[in-house]
């Protein structure tokens, strides 16, 4: 069956074909912004945040990455990340053109005006990004350590489309097997995806696979480290 084509000649994407290039672009922007650090996500602030407070029960991290969460969304809807009176905060969610992909303060309390259990709002905060002079100010604000060391950009390494391909396929297959074991080990998993044949490197895997399957899989692109001695508190 012919493809259907626009009256400038360009092929119509079918709905499933634009959703999952839609989801490559973002999961390509992603990648980069590990890499790059120009936006840092609401995601992985948070989960910065419960690790301020060192080892503590899982129940206790959950807390501190609502706290984090809570604190970004009350100062989104006072205006607190717009300059001019736009929005600076980026949100990539499928569906949602990058061009005009911005969190705005009308956008976030529509949304809380239909979401009374928080769920949505949830979502939609994993999906919005912060540029990093705004994160540096909003660290200030709270009161909280500057410049991070897991925010600061990484060197560049030039990945061939070979590399690129193969680490794509080992991301989706490893997030199958994280959605039916989430308590997979990293080591575990890297030797998991030799076995099944992906010629990945350690670096590759460390800073691409294994935050990308664990994200594909919907669990926290940094597996939280265990407690090693009982909480005195």
């Amino acid at each position: 069956m012919a493809s259907k084509r626009s009256r400038r000649g360009r092929r119509i994407l079918s709905f499933r074909e634009a959703a999952q290039w839609d989801e490559e672009r973002i999961r390509r922007f992603e990648e980069e912004q590990r890499r790059k650090r120009e936006w840092i996500s609401f995601v992985e602030i948070a989960e910065w945040y419960s690790d301020l407070r060192g080892p503590v029960s899982p129940e206790k991290a959950a807390a501190l990455r609502e706290q984090a969460l809570s604190m970004l969304k009350s100062d989104l809807l006072a205006g607190l990340f717009e300059e001019g009176g736009r929005s600076r905060v980026l949100f990539r969610f499928p569906g949602v053109g990058f061009t005009h992909g911005k969190m705005t303060r009308q956008r976030l309390q529509d949304a809380i005006d239909n979401d009374p259990d928080g769920e949505h709002i949830r979502l939609l905060l994993s999906h919005c990004w912060l540029p990093r002079d705004l994160f540096e100010r909003w660290c200030a604000r709270h009161h909280l350590p500057k410049s991070p060391s897991r925010f600061q950009p990484q060197e560049s390494h030039p990945v061939s489309p070979a590399t690129a391909r193969d680490e794509k396929a080992a991301i989706e297959a490893l997030a199958s097997q994280l959605r039916s074991n989430d308590k997979l080990k990293r080591r575990d998993a890297m030797s998991w995806c030799r076995k099944e044949g992906f010629n990945l490197t350690w670096r590759g895997f460390q800073n691409r696979v294994w935050p990308g399957a664990r994200v594909k899989a919907g669990l926290e692109a940094k597996a939280r480290a265990g407690r090693k001695r009982e909480s005195l508190l």
